[in-house]
């Protein structure tokens, strides 16, 4: 048995890495002046005004959150638990919005999926760091 905290796996900092990426293409993405997110079919989302540019600052902060968590998954534990908790509120939001509002397609709730998928990845590190403290 190695002395090597599970967190500290390749495959785990690889997945924070890609979880940063993820956002700050968001970014990229849904930053109105860019036009992709029209160009790819995902309106209207998001507008040019202060808080939807607030919005895209705090996407691209947690993303230098997880990037902060892939290279210290233990000094960082408490980005973990933001992630999980933001990712699951974009899930919420986006298939609320499909579901009960106006003005969501399925493809724009279908990007809940990946932050989904993201969330769950967190829990089982969140899980794995916890289990790996307990057996120290």
């Amino acid at each position: 048995m190695t002395n090597e905290h599970p967190m500290n796996t390749v495959q785990q900092r690889r997945m924070f890495q890609s979880a940063a990426v993820f956002n700050w293409l968001a970014c990229l993405i849904f930053l109105p002046a860019t036009s992709i997110a029209s160009y790819l079919g995902f309106t209207p989302l998001m507008g040019n005004g202060p808080f939807e540019h607030v919005a895209l600052m705090a996407i691209a902060l947690l993303g230098y959150g997880y990037w902060m968590v892939s290279r210290d998954p233990i000094a960082h534990r408490g980005i973990i638990v933001l992630g999980i908790i933001g990712k699951l509120v974009v899930v919420v939001i986006l298939f609320g919005h499909y579901f009960f509002a106006t003005g969501m397609n399925l493809r724009q709730a279908s990007l809940a999926l990946v932050d989904l998928a993201y969330a769950v990845m967190f829990m089982r590190a969140l899980k794995s760091l916890a289990t790996a403290g307990s057996r120290h």
